[in-house]
């Protein structure tokens, strides 16, 4: 089991970084980005991720999965 990220709403965080702390592939947080689920914004070759955005997203994605079931 991977240690418990807290997530700050105010901290910037890379891509790899929230995918090794929410034990993701980054291949999900890429199509999330590409669907336009979780916004980010990009610095030359890093992708930035707000930890509000990371929320919202994994908030969206609760609420989907709770309606489809």
């Amino acid at each position: 089991m991977s240690a418990t990220l807290p997530i700050e709403p105010d901290t910037v965080y890379t891509e790899g970084a929230i995918a090794i702390a929410l034990d993701l592939p980054t291949a999900t947080l890429r199509r999330a980005r590409r669907e336009g689920r979780l916004r980010y914004t990009r610095q030359g070759q890093r992708v930035l991720i707000l930890g509000r955005w990371l929320l919202d997203w994994l908030d969206a994605d609760a609420e989907r999965q709770g309606a489809s079931r």
